[in-house]
């Protein structure tokens, strides 16, 4: 497996549980007065909220397997490997946690206006840094220091999962998986 149980429960508890509990708070979109209420009898999980949650999730496993496999036949280490697929994996929680703040305007439309998600995330980086480099941390979660290069790849590879998302929430939106309520 390319991540550790520590990593695992990390991933779990620090990139999602402190960005969900910010996205609670965030600020309503511009245009939701102008909406027609949504049908009592209709899911919280529509299809098209669903496909956006396929496409991104096996977008995310494609990358991140993709990553891992290259990186084991490039001749880098199993440690540096998973390593990498750690931050990969953070890295795009950081970016999902933008994405889908809403499913019916784009991530470029005031990205930064929930300024707890915003601490949310740097908080999670910082964290992420700390269980990078920080000697004591290294250890329990099995990641060693990676190179400028290094962190360059995975975050070019992480940001590829918001224009995955975007064209998935677009294509919802126009009703390519069913009506959006």
């Amino acid at each position: 497996l390319p991540l550790t149980a520590v990593q695992i429960l990390y991933v779990n508890l620090a990139t999602d549980g402190l960005p969900a509990l910010a996205l609670s708070v965030d600020p309503p979109e511009p245009d939701l007065m102008r909406r027609p209420p949504r049908n009592p009898r209709a899911g919280i999980l529509t299809r098209p909220i669903v496909m956006v949650m396929v496409a991104g999730g096996l977008w995310s496993a494609t990358i991140n397997l993709g990553l891992f496999a290259w990186l084991l036949h490039s001749g880098r280490g199993l440690e540096q490997g998973m390593t990498m697929i750690f931050v990969l994996l953070v890295l795009i929680e950081c970016v999902k946690a933008y994405n889908f703040r809403s499913d019916r305007h784009s991530v470029l439309n005031r990205p930064f206006a929930n300024r707890w998600l915003n601490l949310s995330i740097l908080w999670g980086l910082a964290l992420l840094v700390a269980i990078v480099y920080a000697p004591f941390l290294r250890e329990p979660f099995g990641t060693v220091g990676l190179s400028l290069k290094d962190w360059a790849v995975v975050v070019v590879v992480a940001a590829t999962i918001s224009p995955v998302l975007e064209s998935a929430k677009w294509m919802a939106r126009r009703g390519w998986f069913g009506q959006m309520d």
